[in-house]
């Protein structure tokens, strides 16, 4: 068991295509000792986008502060103290275009095999 202070933790932009203005702290992955799950902190500031993309992990989310559409196999907007759940394969993205302020949520996902973080 360890305690760590989030900002202790590297802030990396998002370096998928299309994404802008977004970036990412793994919190708890492979290098900090997790075997099943990983805990993402992502930040995405106003005028932020990351396109609509797929994966086979499902996310579990919890919006911490702002809001922001959801495009893709769902659309709608997710707001703080929302919970979005996005199934394995499903076309998601996150649009904080109009946005005036930070879009900040954690997102958990499974470690599948070779995932690096």
């Amino acid at each position: 068991m360890y305690v760590v202070n989030y900002k202790e933790r590297e802030q990396k932009d998002v370096e998928m295509a299309g994404s802008h203005n977004v970036t990412v702290r793994w919190l708890i992955g492979r290098q900090h000792g997790a075997k099943t799950y990983a805990m993402r902190l992502f930040e995405m500031a106003p005028g932020g986008f990351v396109p609509i993309h797929t994966h086979p992990e499902e996310h579990e989310i919890f919006i911490l502060k702002g809001e922001a559409k959801l495009i893709g196999d769902f659309e709608g907007t997710a707001k703080k103290d929302d919970v979005v759940y996005v199934p394995s394969n499903a076309p998601h993205g996150y649009d904080n275009r109009e946005g005036k302020e930070v879009f900040r949520f954690i997102c958990v996902i499974p470690l599948l095999n070779g995932e690096q973080k």
